[in-house]
């Protein structure tokens, strides 16, 4: 009878958490199940943040994104995607790196937390003086370069200009250019040793030498500045093309400079930066960028920026050694307090062993009182006296046959033989003959020890650390999706020219200029000839070769003829003469004028609106992909959990 029920009740609690597994599935994809952790997951994730109110959806919204990303995945490992070489070699790269965290065992305490904060507060203004050497160097190299970098500390302390010392002996590549000044940096921003160094030693003085894995250092500390926070602005690039002249720089500054009449005469700055920004990637969003702190931008730029006063500000025209910008202010915000960054402070300690010391033992004793390790001395004692007795001093293995197969390791579920060690032995290209081989041996199945405990923990990841599968498994997936959607939509799209053809010729034509202007820019050798070819143009209308024929000779270009189709903002002579824009710095109007006429509402053909009718032609490609990708995996979603799953505000 007791049997009897406990069979019953074994049954009735297989069937409540099978009933609870599925009542926690918020949609199934064919055959696979997504449970409500997972979506919740990734719907919390990019609702998260989001720049623009109107972008964040509600779960219910989120789940058609969710499963046309899931369909994809699906199918490329339907296809065998995820066991391609290529994929398989970038995964395990990817998750070596991703792992490097989770085998070791960084400590650290709140001193370290308190001091990284406050440099992340304040910046420092620093030159440095370098000897090289390496950290392998010998000793007589090491004692010269200490001896050279000792020298140079004393003829500063004794009043010798710090930059012209830098200039002179310092053996950064850089410092012959800018004698030694490395401008503004804050916390984790530079290597550890040369970071706290520069920290410890007062404003104005020299400090002590220090040593770095470049070398020898010397550093001045010339200032220290509050951060202002981090900025957060939308800009608009033209970019200098490689090796530009400076005409052509002047060129893309009048281009610049229209924009900017556009910009602060009330267009929509985020409409031009999608429209004339060389930046692709922050044209896309309007021109937004990411937050930055004045250290982590290009110098020029990042004063531009955090001298903005008010949100929604716009800078002048500013130069980089990039190109010409225009800037606007979203949002300033100040440093945060230190306990809402602590998470992310005490991460980056972590994974800096310069800061705060990698601690092999106490993770290596960690994992072996975690999974219990369990050594045969008795086995060890073998060994060693094996080695004893075979010792001549020209062995180069240990002739273990008699105990090979012997359990010498165990932890976990795992055993490994005095065989084991000894193939280990041999790749460390160690042969203990030697008359005493006890420590060395006892070194040697330590460093064994360690190597397969670090294995096996590494194949425990998963299990133990949500987060690291969490990213783990996105990283997969994104891989995944990006190699089958360029198989399947973007290579379609950009190869198939014939297809595209007809999908613009069968669509819709949606895509038209603005109000432009089409005709020719001309400049005459003088006012005189200006009055004469535009008297001759008056009422008429001639070719480009017409006039050039009538004007040119062979020996002499007396009128230079430009032919241009432009919107107002693109060419600053045209928007002079057509759009009563500014008058063009260096810009001669008695010898150059506009002939032509505007004309609105022209339809772009296929050539001109190429990347648009392109990327309505993959939508529509993807859109055909995802509906037969859902009637080969049938998508049933789970309302009841779905709704459960509380909207972010």
């Amino acid at each position: 009878m007791i049997r009897e029920f406990s069979v019953v009740l074994l049954v009735i609690f297989s069937l409540t958490v099978s009933a609870q597994k599925k009542n926690n599935v918020v949609v199934t994809i064919g055959e696979v199940p997504v449970g409500r952790e997972e979506f919740e997951a990734n719907y919390r994730k990019n609702n998260t943040n989001i720049l623009d109110e109107k972008d964040r959806k509600t779960p219910a919204q989120y789940m058609d994104l969710y499963v046309n990303f899931k369909l994809k995945v699906i199918e490329a490992q339907k296809l065998g995607y995820d066991t391609v070489k290529s994929f398989v070699d970038e995964l395990k790269g990817y998750r070596a790196e991703l792992a490097k965290p989770y085998l070791t065992n960084v400590s650290y305490n709140e001193e370290m937390v308190q001091n990284e904060y406050y440099r992340m507060q304040h910046e420092r203004k620093a030159s440095h003086i370098l000897i090289r050497v390496t950290p392998e160097a010998l000793p007589a190299d090491t004692l010269a370069a200490w001896n050279k970098v000792s020298d140079l500390r004393n003829q500063i302390i004794a009043g010798a200009d710090f930059s012209e010392i830098a200039s002179k002996s310092s053996e950064d590549p850089s410092a012959a250019e800018n004698k030694g000044l490395l401008g503004y940096f804050s916390a984790f921003q530079m290597v550890y040793p040369f970071e706290d160094m520069a920290y410890k030693t007062p404003v104005g003085k020299v400090s002590q030498i220090v040593r770095t894995r470049f070398g020898y250092h010397l550093i001045k500390v010339e200032d220290e500045r509050l951060v202002p926070g981090e900025i957060k602005v939308a800009h608009i690039m033209k970019m200098f093309p490689k090796q530009a002249s400076e005409e052509t720089i002047a060129k893309l500054k009048l281009t610049a400079d229209s924009i900017w009449i556009k910009a602060t005469s009330g267009a929509d700055f985020a409409e031009l930066a999608k429209k004339y920004s060389d930046d692709k990637q922050s044209a896309a969003n309007g021109g937004v960028m990411n937050f930055f702190t004045p250290t982590n931008m290009v110098p020029s730029f990042a004063e531009a920026a955090f001298a903005l006063k008010n949100d929604g500000d716009i800078s002048s025209v500013i130069r980089t050694p990039y190109g010409w910008h225009i800037i606007k202010r979203i949002e300033l915000r100040a440093q945060q307090p230190l306990e809402k960054m602590r998470a992310d402070l005490e991460s980056k300690i972590k994974q800096n062993p310069q800061i705060s010391k990698y601690s092999d033992e106490a993770f290596d004793r960690k994992l072996r009182a975690e999974y219990q390790l369990k050594t045969d001395q008795s086995n060890f004692s073998k060994i060693i006296a094996l080695v004893a007795d075979t010792a001549s001093g020209k062995n180069l293995t240990i002739k273990l046959e008699p105990i090979k197969d012997n359990v010498l390791v165990s932890f976990s579920n795992l055993t490994y033989t005095c065989g084991n060690f000894n193939d280990y032995i041999q790749t460390q290209r160690y042969a203990p003959v030697i008359s005493n081989p006890e420590p060395a041996l006892k070194e040697l199945l330590d460093k064994f020890i360690n190597n397969k405990l670090l294995e096996f923990e590494n194949t425990q990841l998963e299990i133990k650390h949500a987060d690291f599968a969490r990213v783990y498994k996105e990283y997969h997936d994104g891989i995944l999706l990006f190699n089958i959607s360029k198989d399947k939509i973007w290579d379609v799209a950009s190869a198939d020219t014939l297809r595209l053809q007809k999908y613009y010729d069968q669509s819709t034509k949606k895509y038209f200029w603005n109000e432009r202007f089409k005709g020719s820019v001309i400049e005459a050798k003088n006012a005189e000839l200006r009055t004469k070819v535009e008297s001759l143009l008056d009422g008429k209308e001639m070719s480009k070769q017409e006039l050039t024929d009538l004007f040119n000779t062979k020996t002499e270009n007396n009128v230079q003829i430009t032919e241009v189709a432009v919107e107002k903002g693109e060419n600053p002579i045209v928007d002079y003469y057509i759009w009563n824009g500014p008058k063009p710095a260096g810009f001669d109007e008695t010898i150059t004028f506009v002939h032509g006429k505007t004309i609105q509402n022209e339809q772009k053909v296929l050539k001109d609106a190429w990347g648009l009718y392109s990327s309505d032609f993959q939508e529509q490609i993807e859109k055909e992909w995802i509906d037969s990708l859902k009637a080969k995996y049938p998508v049933k979603v789970n309302t009841k959990v779905l709704k459960k799953i509380q909207n972010i505000e």
